[in-house]
């Protein structure tokens, strides 16, 4: 099996420039004839540098770990396959696991660190230890140990509030995770707002979100008022509970307006077409944490840098218009 080391003293170059030719990194660092003569004899032979090797030798590897919850959610799906984009343009490879703050994944973190990283992207940093030396970017969460590419939860609470508020709504339902935050500041922000969300309309789980969250709200809530809108955990949810409310005998948004978050591409495609948080494109956000942990990687003294995503409401049919509705009836 040809080596590095053997390719050099086939083309007559040091073993380091047939490495930056070959991971693209200083691939102008020999004449063209090399470097031509160099890919020649590599693709001849197969051969792929051992990053495994050399991560054993000196304790760093090309590799970034990047830790997301499960990809249920498609805007997940669609954030991973643009960070894997992004990495490769950086010459790195991502290694993939799933994990969260909530329910964490025994061993899952250890197995990660003894690949030797040479950076983590994570949605669960509060997992990690306080002195970790590996360079770490939050995503979602901004944790103050660490470069953050991470959401206002109270921003995002008002603009979904203050957008149902101007449509006319004052009673206020939510779905979503039990234990996340963005429940309760959600419940806060409604309160400020002279809004209802009594506790009575927060159907909350602890892992799997699915359409029959709704079917608990109608039973907690049996023989009393409803919401008229629900503020839904993620549109992958949100587009599940619209499909519970139909079988129900109900309709969206005649008897309860819907609006999610990530502003997936379904989104635009249901019937009626779901309302929804955007948090901007998943290659905008994964282009922001890949230059976070790139400048963290080249200077781990650098000081820590936040970068809050921009939200805004996506408005689309699955929102009822109360105001628009009185004026047509006068």
């Amino acid at each position: 099996m040809i080596r590095g080391k053997d390719i050099a003293e086939m083309v007559g170059v040091s073993r380091q420039a047939v490495t930056a030719v070959l991971n693209g990194s200083r691939p102008n660092c020999v004449s063209s004839e090399k470097r031509a003569e160099i890919l020649k004899i590599a693709a001849e032979h197969n051969y792929h540098p051992n990053y495994a090797a050399k991560a054993l030798k000196t304790g760093k590897s090309n590799i970034i770990g990047i830790v997301m919850p499960a990809w249920k959610n498609p805007y997940i799906a669609e954030l991973c396959t643009a960070l894997q984009q992004a990495l490769a343009n950086e010459n790195y490879t991502p290694f993939f696991t799933i994990d969260n703050n909530y329910n964490p994944v025994q061993n899952s973190l250890e197995q990660l660190l003894s690949l030797q990283v040479a950076g983590i992207i994570t949605v669960a940093s509060s997992l990690l230890p306080d002195n970790i030396k590996t360079p770490v970017v939050s995503y979602f969460y901004d944790d103050p140990r660490f470069d953050s590419v991470c959401l206002n939860a109270g921003v995002n609470a008002r603009q979904i509030l203050e957008y149902l508020k101007e449509c006319g709504h004052r009673k206020i339902g939510y779905l979503g995770l039990s234990k996340d935050r963005k429940s309760k500041i959600i419940f806060s922000e409604a309160a400020q707002l002279g809004m209802e969300l009594p506790e009575r309309w927060m159907v909350g789980c602890d892992n799997t979100l699915t359409g029959e969250m709704f079917d608990i709200l109608l039973e907690k809530n049996r023989g009393q008022d409803l919401p008229t809108a629900l503020i839904v955990h993620n549109d992958a949810l949100a587009l599940k509970v619209m499909r519970r409310i139909y079988e129900h005998g109900c309709r969206v948004p005649e008897d309860f307006s819907i609006i999610g978050h990530d502003n997936i591409s379904y989104c635009a495609n249901s019937v009626p077409a779901l309302t929804s948080l955007g948090c901007g494109s998943p290659d905008e956000i994964a282009a922001a944490m890949i230059d976070l942990l790139m400048k963290r990687i080249k200077d781990p003294a650098r000081p820590r840098e936040k970068i809050e995503i921009k939200t805004q409401v996506i408005k689309r049919e699955s929102v009822l218009n109360f105001n628009n509705k009185k004026e047509a009836l006068k």
